[in-house]
């Protein structure tokens, strides 16, 4: 008598459905942190972006015997002016080799045309024209007639942050983060990441050094400021 023989193959349609089923559980446990990841990712990009502005900033403001400031009476960035953020990445990449021009955007800031940021500043080495004046907003906020010698110290003055940056202390929904999440560069060249300035540990020193404040403005001695030319942020509005 000859044995019968399975010769079965492929899958039956309620194996075929499981393998579905549990690749679909799969998928769906995977996904959200597949965001988050990405979430952080971007996040630390942008947190190294600013990094560089700040040493870039803080390398211009050495130059010379005495230092120098960028100031806003006016908007002749070969001279150290600036009336807009693009104005002062312009003066960066003249004066100290900050070229790249996808530093001063965010990837997930949803207002920018990120198809047509440019690779550079400047159009042609350092004498073409400015790219950045064509694509807004730029993703960061920088403080033009810096304090030279704030009270607070270098490590507590701030000279860029994060664009959305309310004087509340918290950063507006439409920041490139949304409302929980900002970096803000210091004087000393270091980036440090808040979900906002509420907290008494993470408020600001003000510029005179006698309190702690939520609000950038007595950061950077704008509140206390009587004549000359007063700290001033420059950022791009939506």
């Amino acid at each position: 008598m000859k044995k019968s023989q399975n010769n079965r193959k492929g899958f039956t349609l309620i194996e075929l459905l499981t393998v579905i089923a549990i690749i679909g559980i799969l998928a769906a446990l995977a996904v959200p942190t597949i965001g988050i990841g990405m979430d952080k990712v971007r996040q630390l990009v942008a947190s190294n972006n600013l990094g560089q502005i700040a040493k870039a900033y803080v390398s211009y403001m050495q130059e010379g015997i005495n230092g120098r400031r960028i100031t806003n009476d006016g908007d002749e960035p070969e001279r150290g002016k600036a009336s807009s953020v693009a104005s002062v990445a312009e003066i960066l990449a003249r004066r100290a080799g900050l070229v790249d021009a996808e530093v001063w955007y965010v990837a997930s800031d949803d207002n920018v045309d990120s198809e047509n940021i440019p690779k550079t500043v400047l159009e042609e080495g350092t004498d073409g024209a400015n790219q950045l004046r064509e694509v807004k907003p730029i993703s960061w906020a920088v403080v033009v007639n810096t304090k030279k010698n704030p009270k607070a110290g270098k490590t507590a003055y701030p000279i860029a942050w994060l664009r959305g940056l309310q004087t509340t202390g918290e950063w507006d929904e439409n920041a490139p983060f949304g409302a929980g999440t900002g970096f803000i560069a210091f004087a000393d060249g270091s980036v440090r990441k808040y979900a906002n300035l509420l907290s008494d540990e993470d408020q600001f020193r003000s510029a005179d050094g006698k309190r702690s404040s939520e609000n950038y403005q007595d950061a950077i001695g704008a509140n206390g400021a009587n004549s000359g030319l007063v700290p001033t942020v420059l950022e791009d509005t939506i």
